[in-house]
């Protein structure tokens, strides 16, 4: 009977991304040693309170006996990183004895940790000071795009002279947004460009022969692995977003799983409209790839990025995150946070956006502030 119900849970499992549904989880989940090996089901995990576990479905079931909400942050043991690297999803934050503002404590242990330093929390809540850069009081200057040398469109010259700064290679190469060419031109490798893409958010759109809009050129060039040939152009396709929602209330199409669509926010959608449709009410919403999400792969509490690559946001709690994705993830993880909606940037992000990208670098050479 238990080999059969190991069979049985197998061929859920496979496709459910190693956990089960709720009512199958009543059943199996009455005693959790059972999964507590690490031979089974691709072995150990590491989850975000630092411990290693067995395996997903391990973590899974401990998860539903203690009524935790712990996640896998990647495969295999947990390394000492881990255990300065917590995540928490909170934006919470504190001004720290280097003058910068952390999204959070344990964001502040985890810089420490990587970058061998011993910054102390000078005082809670953001620094009064976030860098040089509020000298310039650039938002004052409003909306005028340029693109810099490093493939990135910012608000106005005003920004870009601010963080020269730091990053004296930064360049202003022309008015308005950066195109698909120049971005592919300024990198040589895909790598980059989707580390770029999976970090950081700009709204910059590219129109694909698709039909897709993407948000902008690195979001383009990683999912298209740098085909200009299906670039149509280096602006929003028209009214995508409206044609794909008109298109499922007229549609009379039956949508099969080979129509599934991954999102960035871990939702499988059961088609490219329907991932466009709910984009009117999340721009920061977009494709990470076809087919359906997989657990825990595609769960964006794996793609919470660093502090320098954060930028806060609110949501309709009335609680701040540090990232949109980890808004996504709390909306995931926990049940009384399922209608969980993104409202927008955190009022105070814009500057402090800007001056905390400043130390992300790639062997170019080229510092991406």
């Amino acid at each position: 009977m238990k080999y059969f119900l190991f069979f049985f849970g197998f061929t859920l499992i496979c496709r459910r991304g190693w956990t089960f549904i709720l009512a199958n989880k009543r059943i199996f989940y009455q005693n959790c040693e059972i999964f507590n090996n690490v031979d089974l089901y691709d072995g150990p995990v590491c989850g975000s309170d630092g411990i290693t576990y067995a395996n997903d479905l391990y973590l899974d079931c401990v998860n539903y006996q203690t009524f935790q909400n712990v996640i896998s942050m990647h495969s295999g043991y947990c390394l000492p990183v881990d255990d300065y690297c917590k995540i928490n999803l909170f934006y919470r934050p504190i001004c720290g004895s280097d003058g910068r503002t952390y999204t959070n404590l344990e964001s502040l242990s985890c810089v420490n940790y990587n970058r061998s330093q011993n910054v102390t929390v000078a005082l809670s809540g953001p620094c009064k000071v976030m860098g040089r850069c509020y000298s310039y009081k650039t938002l004052s200057y409003g909306s005028n795009g340029v693109c810099a040398n490093n493939g990135l469109t910012y608000g106005n010259v005003a920004q870009v002279n601010c963080l020269r700064q730091i990053n004296v290679d930064l360049k202003i190469l022309h008015n308005g947004s950066c195109t698909v060419r120049e971005v592919y031109d300024i990198y040589d490798s895909v790598e980059k460009i989707c580390d770029i893409a999976n970090s950081r958010f700009e709204w910059n759109p590219v129109c694909a022969s698709d039909g897709v809009t993407y948000h902008n050129p690195f979001k383009f060039l990683c999912y298209k692995a740098r085909d200009l040939k299906t670039l149509v152009s280096d602006n929003e396709c028209e009214k995508n977003t409206q044609l794909s929602c008109a298109h499922l209330k007229s549609s009379t199409k039956t949508f099969s799983a080979k129509d599934e669509v991954c999102g960035n926010d871990g939702v499988t959608y059961q088609s490219i409209h329907h991932l466009q449709c709910h984009n009117n009410q999340n721009k920061y919403l977009s494709l990470k790839h076809s087919g359906a999400c997989v657990e825990p792969d595609d769960n964006p509490c794996r793609s919470i990025p660093e502090e320098s690559l954060r930028f806060p946001v609110c949501g309709s709690d009335n609680l701040s995150y540090v990232s949109p994705e980890a808004l996504w993830c709390a909306k995931l993880r926990f049940p009384d946070k399922s209608e969980l909606i993104l409202l927008g940037l955190y009022k105070l992000q814009p500057l402090k956006a800007i001056m905390s990208e400043i130390s992300y670098k790639f062997s170019s050479n080229i510092t991406i502030p």
